[in-house]
C-alpha cells in the first residue's frame, strides 16, 4: 500500500480556481475560474504484479475552449475482472509551461468535490469508489483518486458501451456537502467500453 501511495504521488500534481491573498470588495469577483482544456483519467491495476496490460490514459481535450471546435474524447476501455486505480489530472494547455490545474483542486480540497456517474447499464458491472478525502470535520470526498472495480459474479453479454460523467463542484461561500453545488468547474462525459479481459 505504501508503494502504491508513493507511486500515485509521483505521477500526480493536483487543482481549479484562482485565489489571491486579498479578497476583493465583491466576493463574487474573487474566484475567477481557471481554464481547463484537458482532463486525463490515468489508471492501472491496483496490485504488485507490474501488470502494464491494464494501464490506460483516457483524455478529454478542448484546447480552444467553449464555443470553438468540438472536444476530442477518448473512450475509457475497461476489462472485466480487474481492480483499477484511477487518478484525475486537469490541465490548461494554453499556458507555457502547461498549467496543472489539479494542483489547486488538491490545495483547495475543502471546497471542491468530484461527482462520478456511470450510465445505468454499467451500474451493476463497475463499482466506483473515491479514495481521497479533505480536511473538513467529518472528512468529505474529493475525488482526485478513485477505483474502478470490474470484478463481479454477474453474468452479462460483452462488450457493453456506456458512459462515465465527471463533474467538479466548487463550494464558493457555501458549506461543502455530499451533494453537488450550484457552481460547476467542469462537466464532461467519457464514453466507456467494458470488454472481456
Amino acid at each position: 500500500m505504501i508503494k502504491h501511495v508513493l507511486f500515485l504521488a509521483s505521477i500526480l500534481t493536483f487543482a481549479a480556481c484562482n485565489k489571491t491573498d486579498e479578497l476583493p470588495e465583491n466576493p463574487k469577483e474573487h474566484n475567477e475560474q481557471e481554464m481547463i482544456t484537458t482532463i486525463q483519467l490515468i489508471g492501472g491495476v491496483m496490485d504488485n504484479s507490474n501488470d502494464t496490460l491494464h494501464h490506460f490514459t483516457a483524455t478529454w481535450s478542448d484546447p480552444d475552449g467553449a464555443g470553438g471546435n468540438l472536444p476530442t474524447i477518448d473512450t475509457l476501455v475497461l476489462d472485466t475482472g480487474v481492480f483499477y486505480w484511477v487518478n484525475v489530472v486537469l490541465l490548461n494547455t494554453t499556458k507555457n509551461p502547461i498549467d496543472t490545474i489539479s494542483n489547486e483542486v488538491y490545495e483547495e480540497r475543502n471546497v471542491h468535490q468530484f461527482f462520478y456517474t456511470l450510465s445505468e447499464n454499467l451500474e451493476n458491472k463497475v463499482k466506483l469508489n473515491i479514495l481521497d478525502f479533505d480536511n473538513n470535520t467529518p472528512p468529505l470526498p474529493v475525488g482526485l483518486s478513485i477505483t474502478l472495480n470490474t470484478k463481479t459474479n454477474t453474468t452479462y453479454s460483452l462488450p457493453i458501451l456506456g458512459s462515465l460523467r465527471v463533474q467538479l463542484s466548487h463550494y464558493d461561500g457555501v458549506p461543502k456537502t455530499n451533494a453537488p453545488s450550484n457552481e460547476t468547474d467542469l462537466d464532461v462525459v467519457f464514453p466507456v467500453k467494458l470488454r472481456d479481459r
